[in-house]
Parts: C-alpha cells; structure tokens; sequence
C-alpha cells in the first residue's frame, strides 16, 4: 500500500491532504508545523512553530511573511507586525513617525546706533550691524564636526562591545547544553540493561493479561459473509485498514493495541519492537496482517474479530463490521 504524503501546510485526513487552516487557526505571530505536527495519523509535536528573525505574520496568513526593508528611517518589524517605513522627512521618535523638526535659526539681530550730535543743525546716524550666527563661525562649524566624529566611534565601539557579550554568553549557553547532553547520554547507557530487563517483563504482562482477558464469541455480530471473508479482505479495502491503523496502532495508555494484537497472533516480542520500531515507513498492524496471512492463509474476517474481542478491542470490531457484506473470495 502506498502511504500518501502531503505538502508542509497540509495534513493527512482519512485519506485526504486537508489544509492545516480547516482544523486550525491561524496564530499571529506563528506559522503551521511541517504537516500540522501530524505524522502517520498521530499527532507528534505542536500545530505551531514561531515566525523567525526578520518575519511576521499579523494572524492573516498560514506563513510568516518576509519583513519589508526601507531606504529611510523605519519602526522595525516583528513577529507579528511588518516593518513600518516612515516618509522622507520623518523620523522615528517612541515607536511612531513624526515629522522632522526644522533646522534651528539664529534670528540675526541689528543693533541701531544713532549718534545725534548737533554740531549746529547737522546729524550723524550710523548704519545697522548685523549680529554674527553661530555657523557664520568657522571654530564653531569645526567643533560640530569633532563633536559627531567622536560620536561616530563612540557608538562603533559600544556595538562592538555588544557582539562580544553577546557571542561569548552564546558560547556559554553551548557549552552548558553540551556538558548536559554527555551526562544524559552516559545515564542512558547505564540504564540500557535495566530498559531490556523491563522490556521483557512488560511484553510477560501483555500475554499474561492477554490470557485473563480471553472469552470466545465477537462482541458486536459480524455479517456471516463478512466473517467467512479472507483475512486478505482487510488488507485490500483501504477505508476498513485506515481506520484500523488509527484506533490501533498508537500507544495509549489503559487500551491494548497492535502489540497485543501481535501478541494473540504468536508473534516474538523481539519482532513486535522491530515492527514498531519502523512504524515511520509501515504500520505496524499492516505487518501483523499481512505476516498472519502469510503464515496463515485460512483464516478468516471471523479469527481477526475473536482476537479483538479478546483483547476487548469491540471498538475495532466494529469498524470491521463496515466491510462491504457482498465480498467474495
């Protein structure tokens, strides 16, 4: 059987590749996981992952867009806001845009000195001097440069400073999660024999609740064409298989699945972790099925239903049920 994949913002559905959005909804600030975090009809990790450095999503895409860039003064963008241009001759002042102030003038100032002398009838005025600006002064434009020159470097060497701090915290923080993956490594180790031993009295459990739990007869009545189909029956209607995997395969705490399954069927505990142990690339009750048929080419729709039955699984009994009743040989 192939298994159908579906592209990053699309999840498998009974059958079908639905979009994350129809089950979902669209978080500012976050785009949907690879598949909606579902993987195999389980669902693995979370639906969401965060927008990364320089994108957004204001809650109206699946993505994380791109932030714009600017060529003027600009409100820098984040997870959940695209970058904010400001319009020539704006700059930015406390998050917002605001229009530049106008260069400062220095009002020029005219002193009038009039000098009334009266040597007989005649008058003398002087003419109006203008008051000297600040910029009229060549020190003065000199030291505005110097004063913007020094900070220039001052700000240079605070960033530089910064990117020291901060790549030799990063260091530390590496260094740390290595120490701690080397001892959760050696723990590991130390604890695989004691795994193996559990392991095996675990799978002794499985068989001896397996035993407790026998009784005979289907729970729910099964169609008499439907219980003397072949086994292979399951395995060729893709519906009655797909729902099966679903309620079976997963590892649910309190409910006997395909491992107990496996176990009715005589299957070694070693082979029952390996079927596991390659679900990614096959179910494991696909592997039971088609290895009892194998082994067994007799059996029927009608065994499958007894072993449910005996490891209380009416639930799935009941999806064989939906087997088409007319089916032959």
């Amino acid at each position: 059987m192939m298994t159908l994949h579906c592209i990053d913002e699309k999840f498998l559905d009974a059958g079908r590749c639905q979009p994350c959005k129809t089950k979902y909804a669209i978080r500012a600030g976050f785009e949907f996981n690879k598949n909606c975090g579902w993987s195999n009809n389980q669902l693995t990790q979370s639906p969401y992952r965060p927008c990364r450095q320089g994108t957004f999503n204001d809650g109206s895409s699946d993505k994380c867009q791109t932030c714009r860039p600017c060529i003027t003064q600009f409100i820098a963008c984040s997870t959940t806001s695209d970058t904010i241009c400001c319009k020539q001759g704006e700059q930015v002042f406390k998050g917002t845009c605001i229009p530049q102030p106008l260069p400062t003038t220095v009002k020029t100032t005219v002193s009038w000195t009039s000098i009334n002398s009266s040597f007989g009838s005649s008058t003398t005025s002087l003419t109006p001097t203008p008051t000297p600006t600040p910029f009229q002064n060549p020190h003065h434009a000199i030291n505005v440069t110097a004063i913007y020159i020094c900070l220039g470097i001052l700000s240079a060497l605070t960033l530089v400073c910064l990117f020291l701090v901060i790549k030799r915290r990063r260091i530390n923080h590496l260094n740390k999660e290595f120490q701690k993956r080397n001892g959760t490594i050696r723990e590991s180790l130390s604890k695989k024999g004691i795994n193996r031993y559990e392991q095996s009295i675990s799978y002794n459990m499985i068989k001896e609740s397996d035993n407790n739990d026998h009784s005979t007869g289907s729970a729910y009545l099964l169609a008499p064409k439907i219980q003397s189909a072949p086994l292979k029956t399951v395995l060729n209607n893709l519906d009655v298989l797909e729902e099966l995997m679903q309620v079976l395969d997963p590892d649910i705490s309190g409910a006997k699945n395909t491992r107990h399954l496996a176990a009715q069927c005589s299957f070694s505990f070693a082979w029952i972790n390996y079927a596991y142990s390659m679900k990614d690339h096959k179910s494991p009750l696909v592997a039971v099925l088609e290895g009892v048929v194998t082994k067994n080419p007799e059996w029927t729709v009608g065994h499958l239903a007894e072993l449910l039955t005996t490891i209380s699984r009416n639930d799935a009994v009941e999806i064989l049920a939906k087997l088409p009743a007319g089916v032959e040989e």
